[in-house]
């Protein structure tokens, strides 16, 4: 019943869950900019990501969740 369950979520295709870790090039889903991991931090056990977009004039760091990462960037 879980390879069902799996098949149809989509997870048997995928595998497992990506799992960032830093220094990783991640893509952006909505514009296709090329971002890398910096740093992990741990907030409130909530693990967030500090990200560096590749090609920025302004050179920022954003920190985003891990869920966040899943739903808008790609490994």
């Amino acid at each position: 019943m879980v390879l069902f369950g799996n098949f149809f979520n989509g997870n048997a295709l995928k595998g497992k869950d990506a799992s960032f870790k830093v220094g990783q090039k991640i893509q952006s889903k909505s514009n296709g900019s090329i971002c890398s991991i910096k740093r992990e931090i741990t907030l409130n056990n909530i693990k967030h990501f500090e990200i560096c977009i590749e090609n920025d004039v302004a050179k920022r760091e954003i920190i985003l969740s891990e869920h966040a990462l899943k739903l808008n960037y790609q490994l």
